[in-house]
């Protein structure tokens, strides 16, 4: 049996998509809490108030929630350059574990579940190598 190669410049070409499916959803996230109208905020604070198995403090839930968009929005645009990409990846581990937390506490466990798809794209896109500009251009070749 052959083992398949595949192509660097196609691996490079799939770490481009993952990473800018990445900030597509970071960017609209971020801003669509941005003009939510402290809807976001509202919502999740109150279910956090809820009678739940574990209990947080109201000004730590307050503070992370004001955060949220900030955290989305900077990881987005961190995401976007090849030097920052790294730390980047390693801030969205950390982000998506901090809301799989939250939705573990909410006890909302199809949600729990759902994360770690996110996870997922984020060890993709640490483990392929990149381009050196998230905008070099394409290169087509006859290769498949």
């Amino acid at each position: 049996m052959q083992a398949v190669t595949i192509p660097e410049h196609r691996l490079k070409e799939a770490e481009r998509v993952i990473r800018l499916v990445m900030i597509a959803i970071l960017l609209t996230a971020g801003t669509s809490k941005f003009f939510s109208q402290g809807g976001f905020q509202e919502y999740y604070f109150g279910q956090f108030q809820a009678d739940l198995r574990i209990s947080l403090p109201p000004l730590l839930v307050g503070a992370y929630l004001a955060a949220i968009p900030f955290i989305e929005i900077i990881l987005g645009i961190s995401l976007l350059f090849t030097r920052t990409r790294v730390p980047a990846i390693y801030g969205w581990f950390v982000f998506m574990l901090s809301l799989l937390v939250g939705h573990y506490v909410l006890q909302e466990w199809s949600a729990v579940n759902q994360m770690l798809d996110y996870f997922v794209l984020g060890i993709a896109c640490l483990v392929l190598p990149c381009h050196k500009s998230l905008l070099t251009p394409v290169l087509w070749t006859s290769e498949s």
